[in-house]
This record gives structure tokens, C-alpha cells and sequence, in this order.
């Protein structure tokens, strides 16, 4: 028998919706508001009016007492002429794009701020989390480089290397200059710093300077977190005495340690609506106002994020992270792991009904609907004969009114389930969108299996993520609908960002106790990483733009870090032991790209973003032959950062110039001429040609090698970068290398 009662109050089942009833009643305009701000008000301790809902949300905390509950929210503001208007409803700004604010707005303060006619949006969202694999409980990773004696032409000299993340150990050797006399870090920003006496930042303070940073020695949470290490190494690491080199070796640094879900233990409950994607934009901003200072172009690497929304809840971050990028300005962020997560339904205009089975080990999943007309929501519940549900629960999705909620609920037996609706518009016409969220009175995995689906004559899709996916199951196969993809992270998913997925170059790795590690079951060599996210993105855009090494990437560690199970080698340095470990992720990727950029910048510091997908979409290697590039997999494929350089160095036209490098011949610049080095001894003569970077031969000559070395004298010439190509029998000894003399 199906049982639902239908409220038509303003109200959200739990914080997740976070719209506060007496807010909303009273002033706040709430279709001004950002789900995250709504639950901002919902914080200040107001009841909710639906019985329903009371019953299902008993396990809620009570609300805050004074001294913890949250006071400020730090959001972006849409407002014409505001500075004067946010002053006098008590808020502080840090930062100004045209009529976009990053403001601290007073909780108190922010229903009636948002029925301002002036105010036109206030966004915010929850911090990001990293982007490791978390399908699996192990932490893996990949050298990029073995660490040799080289000297590259580029190696992100005179090129800032910003990076946001969490767990930074300051002192580790890897992001020493190559002769270990001074840290390249030169300025960190850690949020969760408690030693805030005279700082003008909104949370923590900044250290600048070797000393001072080296006297910090670790952010706040360096402790236990270490994934902002591993990630840095990555794209920066020189590598010490290991072959774990990163790739950006000789790039300045610039750092902000954020907050993601993982640091609550570090930071009051009354400071919790203060670590938003406002704060992370702030975090982008300083790592480009450092470099902006040191007159240097800069890349900035994210290795967070989070499930992104359609409904505008993201609208000011991207148009924020908009202004920030520019010429020698390039955000990199990672896809997200959720490419194993079946978390999208999509009903074709053909099909008149599609839907699937709840998967969530939590007690409430909210999912979204996107559909251009106004098809009917079933909650199916099945509780015993099979392909015929005992339950039905149908909501006509026309009867919602914009910017209101209605609940309907089912009791099966001893159980309870609500079905919560709230309906708004897209930022994405001509499409509409619900806000789903399904609630029951114990975990939904405990309960009886339920299917969600969409009837109508319209095309609609729904949405989900990790935590709210999807499934099938034999007991009813008609929702068989779910499907992986559509579920690129935010900021990867914007316009200005570049978004990096994973590759796979190694199926299983021994950590140095001698204990295997083993990536996921169906991972291929040199293709997509099964955990990375695909695209598009939400909005539609072709995501990823990129993709690179994600899997088993080896890289520093944290020396305070409790992580010692996928530790690789351990190194000694001014009396400490500094590890070196396995992760794996999307996290991984992205660092990896940035320090490619970091490259790319140093040999043209204007570049764009346009700019850069451009040479993707020349020069990136396409793993799978079959696919036509660019794709929702692997976007323009993934990255070469050696061809890359040709082509920004207007290289990869000559005649006879290989794309490549020899993989057993290396040249090194030497007093009067270049030094080339084999890895096994030859006897064999090998034909160099030397180019300068007008594409001019300068000159040609044969080389015979006896043994493992030999020396070529150069004529007179200019400082600067050449293009060395060498020509042999072997296949290993042909190829290019750029050298600087």
C-alpha cells in the first residue's frame, strides 16, 4: 500500500538542504542563497516544522550553544555598489572582481542582507577533500623522473609552482635548491594556523621567507596529514638522494595550506562556515599575488575537490577563478577518483521511464535531476515478490512551485522513508532542477531495496555521487539505467581550469618491507585509471582536458607522518630520517601536469589557457588508437611535455628533428662544445645536428663512441637554448634533447 503525505511548507529535511524555516519565513530570500548558505542559516538553531522530518532527523545534534556556534560565513557576494552596503550589515572583504566580494558575512546578519534588492547572489560551498584513491585503502604512485645528473634546458627556473593542499612538512629535503643550501618554499600560507597576531588574512597567517618558514617547520596538521607533500613533490621535488624526481625541480614555491573534510579536528565549530570554496579562492589569489610580486608567471596546483552542482551553487567561484587566470597565470585541478561510482541515470526522450537502485550506507542520498520538462518521480520499494514493488511513491514534478520544498514519505513496516523535493532553476537553460533527497529512519542499505526513477515524455538525467550512487538488481532488471561518468570534481569542472584525469603505468608495486601493493582489478596499461572521473562536466563541457600518471606515483612523505605501509625508501637529512611513499589518485595527476606547465612557462611565460589546451590538442599522446581526441575520457589525451616544448618553441616543424628523446643517449652542455653519455658502452658512430631556436642549423657532425662517453666540439655560438638531434642505427640512440649553453 502506498502512503504519503504532502507538505507544502518551506522546509528541509536535514542540514544537507540546510534552508532555515524562520530565515525564510521572515526575510531571507532564499532563491538569492547557495544550499551550503541556507544550511549556514538553518546553523543558527531553528526547528523544522515538518513531524515527518522530525522523526527521521533524531540523531541531529541539538542546536549550537554560544560558544560554538558558528558566528561568520565567509561567501561570494553578487552586489551592485556593495562595499558600502556589506559595511553596514557588519561584513569584512577581502577581494573584489568587478561585483563579485569575497566577503565574512555575520550569520546573524545574512538573511536580511539577501533581501537586499542589491544583492543579487551569495554562494559558498564546503571545502574540497583530496583526491587520493579512496576505492581502495592502500596509497600508491609513479617517479616521474629518474633523478640523473642532467642539466635540461627547462626545469621551472624562474617560475612559480603554487600549490594548495593539506599536510606540509617545510623541512623535506625534496624542496631544497639542487645543491641543498636553501629551501625553495618561499612563502606559506597555513589556514590552520593559531598564531594569528597581526595577520591580515581571514584565517591563519603567512610565513615568508626561508627562515620563518623553516622555523614553522610543518603546517598545522603535518602530523597526521602528508598529502600535500607527496603531491608537491610531485611537481617540484628535486628529488634529494632518490630517483623520485619531480618535475618543475628548479621552480620557485608558493603555498596555501587549506582546510578540507578530513582537518575538522584542527579548527573550532564556530569557525566551521569560514573554510568554504570562498577561502579556497582566497588561497588562489595569494599564490598568484606572490608571484605577481616576484614579477614570475605561476601555476597553481589543486589536488582537492568536490562534487560539483548545476543549480548554481557554483556560479561566483568560477567566475572568480575566471579573473584570476590569465596570461602566465594556470590553475590545475584534478578530475576526482569517482570513475568506478555509478552515480548518473540518464532517460533518453525515447524511453518513457528509467531509474535504478539506491546504493548509500548512509541514513540520507540526495541526488539532483536535470530535465527540460516535468516528468513524475517514482520511488519504488521492494520488500518480496519479485519485479512488483510493495510501495509506491510518485511525485508529479509540475505541482512544485520554484524555491519550495515538498516532502511525501512511505512507512514500511517498522520503518520510515521521506522523499524531499526542492525545486530551482538551472544555470544551464532551458533545463529545470530538483534537488532530491531520500531519508530513512536507519541507514538505506538496511532497509529494503528501492529504485529511483524518471517517466515522461521528456529527456531528463539524474545526478548522484560516491556517497548517493546508483545500482542494479535482480529483483526487479527493468532499472538497469546506471552508469559512471558525469561526474568530473569542481574547480576541475570550470571554464578557466585545466582538469586532469589518470593513467595507468603499473599494475602492482613492493614497498620497501617487502609487501605488495595491487591497483584495481581491471586496470591496463597506459589507459585510463578505472578510478578517475569522466566527463562531460555538468555544465556540459568536455572534461577532462588532460590526462596523465596517477597510479603507484612515488613521492615525499611527511617525516611526522604515521604513514609507513606504503613507504618505498627512507633518506637521512640534517639528522632526519625523510620517507618516501606509494599514492594514487587523481591527486597524483595533477601536480604532474602543473610542473609540465611550469616547464611550458619558463620557455613562454605569457602562456594562456587557451593557449595551453591548444597544445594539448597538438602534441598529446591519444593511449586508446580507437577514440577520436578530443574525448569525456581522456580529453586531448595524455600530456607529452617534451613535444609540448617544441611546438611552444616553434621546434616540431623542422625536417628531421625526432618529437622525441633518445632513451639511451643523453647530452649534456660541457666546456666548448657537449658531452654525450650512453648507458651501455658502443662502438658506433652517431650523427648530431645542432638548432637554434629560429630553427637554423648550426651545426653537423659525426661522433664516433668508444665506451660510454664522448666529447663534440661546438664552434663559437650565443647562450642560449638548442635542439640536438642525433641519428644512429640504434632506435634507442635516436631522438632530440634540448640542451642551454
Amino acid at each position: 500500500m502506498t502512503r504519503y503525505f504532502r507538505f507544502r511548507c518551506i522546509v528541509l529535511i536535514l542540514t544537507l538542504f540546510g534552508i532555515s524555516v524562520v530565515s525564510i519565513a521572515q526575510t531571507a530570500e532564499t532563491s538569492k542563497l547557495s544550499a551550503f548558505v541556507r544550511k549556514a542559516l538553518e546553523s543558527r538553531g531553528q526547528s523544522l516544522c515538518n513531524p515527518v522530518a522530525k522523526r527521521l532527523s533524531h540523531r541531529r545534534d541539538s542546536p549550537h550553544d554560544s560558544q560554538t556556534a558558528p558566528h561568520y560565513i565567509l561567501a561570494f557576494v553578487k552586489v551592485h555598489d556593495g562595499e558600502t552596503l556589506l559595511q553596514q550589515y557588519g561584513c569584512q572583504t577581502y577581494a573584489q572582481w568587478g561585483d563579485i566580494y569575497i566577503a565574512r558575512i555575520p550569520l546573524l546578519n545574512l538573511a536580511a542582507l539577501s533581501a537586499e534588492t542589491q544583492v543579487k547572489r551569495i554562494e559558498a560551498n564546503a571545502s574540497a577533500h583530496q583526491l587520493l584513491d579512496t576505492a581502495t585503502t592502500i596509497i600508491n604512485a609513479l617517479p616521474i623522473y629518474e633523478a640523473t645528473p642532467t642539466h635540461q634546458a627547462y626545469t621551472g627556473e624562474g617560475v612559480v609552482v603554487g600549490l594548495m593542499d593539506i599536510g606540509f612538512d617545510l623541512t623535506h629535503p625534496n624542496f631544497y635548491n639542487r645543491d641543498l643550501t636553501h629551501t625553495r618554499i618561499r612563502a606559506f600560507w597555513d589556514q590552520l594556523s593559531t598564531d594569528t597576531i597581526g595577520s591580515s588574512l581571514p584565517l591563519g597567517r603567512d610565513y615568508i621567507g626561508e627562515e620563518a618558514v623553516l622555523a614553522y617547520a610543518r603546517s598545522r596538521d603535518g602530523e597526521t596529514q602528508t598529502h600535500g607533500t607527496h603531491t608537491l613533490g610531485i611537481a617540484t621535488g628535486m628529488g634529494y638522494d632518490t630517483p623520485y624526481r619531480g618535475v618543475a625541480f628548479d621552480s620557485d614555491i608558493c603555498l596555501v595550506n587549506n582546510v578540507e573534510s578530513s582537518d575538522t579536528a584542527y579548527f573550532e565549530p564556530s569557525k566551521m562556515y569560514l573554510y568554504t570554496t570562498a577561502m579556497d579562492a582566497l588561497g588562489f589569489k595569494y599564490l598568484f599575488d606572490y608571484a605577481e610580486q616576484q614579477g614570475k608567471p605561476c601555476v597553481a596546483s589543486f589536488s582537492e575537490g568536490y562534487p560539483p552542482y548545476f543549480d548554481e551553487e557554483d556560479s561566483l567561484y568560477a567566475a572568480v577563478l575566471d579573473s584570476l587566470s590569465g596570461p602566465g597565470r594556470i590553475i590545475v585541478a584534478s578530475a576526482g577518483n569517482e570513475g568506478l561510482v555509478k552515480s548518473y541515470v540518464e532517460k533518453p526522450i525515447e524511453t518513457k521511464e528509467a531509474g535504478a537502485f539506491i546504493l548509500c550506507q548512509k541514513e540520507g542520498a540526495i541526488y539532483r535531476i536535470k530535465t527540460s520538462g516535468q516528468p513524475k518521480l517514482h520511488l519504488y520499494r521492494y520488500d518480496g515478490e519479485w519485479g512488483v514493488p510493495s510501495d509506491t511513491l510518485t511525485v508529479k514534478l509540475d505541482t512544485l512551485a520554484y524555491e519550495t520544498i515538498v516532502t511525501d514519505s512511505l512507512i514500511c513496516k517498522e520503518d520510515t522513508l521521506a522523499l524531499s523535493l526542492y525545486r530551482t532553476r538551472s544555470t544551464y537553460p532551458p533545463d529545470e532542477v530538483w534537488l532530491i533527497y531520500v531519508q530513512g529512519n536507519r541507514t538505506l542499505d538496511k532497509l529494503p531495496p528501492m529504485a529511483l526513477t524518471i517517466e515522461g515524455d521528456q529527456h531528463a538525467e539524474i545526478f548522484g555521487k560516491s556517497s548517493a550512487a546508483f545500482q542494479t538488481n535482480e529483483i526487479d532488471p527493468r532499472w538497469k539505467d546506471a552508469q559512471a561518468g558525469h561526474n568530473i570534481f569542481a574547480p576541475g569542472s570550470f571554464k578557466s581550469v585545466i582538469c586532469v584525469g589518470a593513467t595507468s603505468y603499473r599494475e602492482a608495486m613492493i614497498n620497501m618491507w617487502g609487501n605488495p601493493h595491487n591497483a584495481h582489478e581491471g586496470t591496463v596499461i597506459g589507459r585510463i585509471s578505472p578510478y578517475s572521473s569522466t566527463g562531460p562536466a555538468v555544465s556540459g563541457l568536455l572534461k577532462p582536458d588532460v590526462v596523465a600518471p596517477g597510479t603507484y606515483v612515488i613521492s615525499s612523505f611527511n617525516h611526522y607522518s604515521p604513514i609507513r605501509y606504503s613507504m618505498m625508501a627512507e633518506t637521512e637529512f640534517k639528522g632526519i630520517n625523510y620517507p618516501w611513499g606509494l599514492a594514487t589518485g587523481t591527486s597524483m595527476s595533477a601536480p604532474m601536469v602543473a610542473g609540465t606547465i611550469a616547464l611550458w612557462l619558463q620557455a613562454k611565460p605569457t602562456l594562456t589557457t587557451e593557449e595551453i589546451r591548444e597544445v594539448f590538442n597538438r602534441t598529446c599522446q591519444h593511449p586508446d588508437p580507437e577514440m577520436d581526441y578530443p574525448n569525456t575520457v581522456y580529453g586531448y589525451g595524455e600530456i607529452d611535455a617534451y613535444r609540448g616544448l617544441l611546438d611552444i618553441l616553434g621546434l616540431n616543424w623542422i625536417e628531421g628533428l625526432s618529437l622525441h628523446k633518445p632513451s639511451k643517449l643523453r647530452v649534456y652542455p660541457a666546456e666548448g662544445g657537449l658531452r654525450l653519455v650512453t648507458d651501455t658502452p658502443l662502438s658506433e658512430a652517431i650523427k648530431i645536428k645542432v638548432y637554434n631556436l629560429s630553427g637554423i642549423r648550426i651545426y653537423e657532425a659525426n661522433v664516433a663512441i668508444n665506451g660510454t662517453e664522448a666529447f663534440l666540439p661546438l664552434p663559437t655560438y650565443i647562450a642560449g637554448v638548442y635542439a640536438v638531434q642525433a641519428d644512429a642505427n640504434t632506435s634507442e640512440l635516436r631522438g632530440s634533447q634540448l640542451v642551454r649553453l
